[in-house]
């Protein structure tokens, strides 16, 4: 047997090992459960050729994480909420668009900042409406995924009111990544083209968002690199608050603005009105938060504008005569009362939600929304 033989072999029989390791790691972590890649979880959603995925109709799962346990329930119209059922006399409906921040998969529904803000538009003096407010947040979700979850699906609940709540963390990055749907997704128009470069990246980001060991093995790999000195390529969402922003965030953007004016339109046609929730990152509200990243893009000999995203989607999205309601001065000024935000994963702690339903709330009389308008 010939050196390259053995070298051959020695080499297949490391990757062998290599993959069995790796085959036993991933399923004990799986069978743990308590992230996004765990089964149980995955079994909420269900492809969709518009959407790439949705969430499936009387799924249901436990998520549970060292800071919180939670049942999920998705209801039969195809929402994490309660079964919606006909109109009741006198009944105006608000739908709530969003990714996770507003699905909130972190805390029990009747803590969402939807049911919270349903109970405070319902409360006090007699009103001539009694308001059923819809969560139709989905996890993973982008401006272009909600128009057309919107459009195909959570429209058929006759809403009077739809709130788009954008984050400006990240959906410059998913909307410039899956803009190709507003193509795809037109109605009576064959499905357009993925190129191979949107095929990749959608591939790699469901490969490591399904594994565990690969998300570990990124964050082991980057907190190495950081160690030694390393300047870090920047991570994609935090782009879109450099000064100087690359050309898929203003693609992003672009698309962003495109989304909500096709929703605008839509919405406008049914009879109902439509709000932007404008959703800051963390970091935004987070001083701590907020000087380990200015750090870290620092050490990639850039500057990390604090609220540039939210200036951005602000400046996007003028001109549409949409209503933007900008959540971050309300959140910073709550963050020094209490945590807004959970540390281990970003999303809203229930004083967070609590606070985001009296924001909505507050602005949604006072805008005289509530008032018998639309619907």
């Amino acid at each position: 047997m010939g050196i390259r033989t053995v070298v051959q072999s020695k080499a297949a029989l490391i990757g062998a090992v290599v993959l069995v390791q790796f085959g036993l790691f991933e399923t004990g972590l799986l069978l743990k459960g308590g992230t996004e890649a765990a089964p149980t979880f995955q079994r909420l959603f269900t492809p969709d050729s518009t959407l790439g995925y949705r969430l499936k109709a009387g799924a249901s799962a436990r998520l549970t994480m060292s800071d919180f346990d939670t049942l999920v329930t998705i209801n039969r119209a195809g929402v994490r909420d309660r079964e919606v059922g006909p109109e009741a006399p006198g009944e105006r409906r608000i739908v709530v668009l969003g990714d996770s921040l507003v699905m909130a998969v972190q805390v029990p529904l009747d803590v969402t900042f939807t049911a919270q803000l349903e109970r405070l538009l319902n409360s006090g003096a007699a009103r001539p409406s009694t308001y059923r407010v819809i969560n139709a947040g989905v996890q993973g979700y982008g401006p272009v995924e909600e128009y057309l979850f919107h459009r195909d699906v959570t429209s058929a609940l006759h809403p009077g009111i739809v709130i788009l709540a954008l984050y400006a963390g990240n959906d410059a990055v998913e909307a410039a990544n899956t803009g190709f749907r507003l193509r795809a997704g037109e109605k009576g128009r064959v499905p357009a083209q993925i190129s191979a470069l949107d095929q990749f990246t959608q591939w790699r980001r469901r490969l490591i968002r399904r594994s565990i060991v690969l998300q570990i093995a990124r964050l082991r790999i980057k907190t190495l690199l950081d160690r030694f000195g390393w300047r870090p390529e920047i991570d994609p969402p935090l782009r879109t608050y450099l000064p100087d922003a690359p050309p898929e965030i203003a693609r992003g953007l672009a698309v962003t603005r495109d989304a909500v004016s096709r929703l605008a339109a839509l919405t406008s046609s049914q009879g109902a009105r439509l709000v932007v929730l404008l959703l800051p990152a963390r970091f935004q509200v987070d001083d701590e938060d907020y000087g380990r990243l200015k750090a870290i893009v620092a050490r990639s000999g850039q500057t990390l504008e604090r609220d540039r995203a939210t200036e951005r989607f602000k400046a996007a999205l003028a001109g549409l005569d949409v209503p933007v309601l900008d959540a971050l001065p309300a959140l910073r000024e709550a963050s020094r009362q209490s945590d807004v935000f959970i540390q281990s994963t970003a999303h809203f702690t229930p004083y967070g939600h609590e606070v985001m339903a009296r924001i909505l709330a507050g602005f949604l009389l006072d805008s005289g929304m509530t008032g018998g308008q639309g619907r």
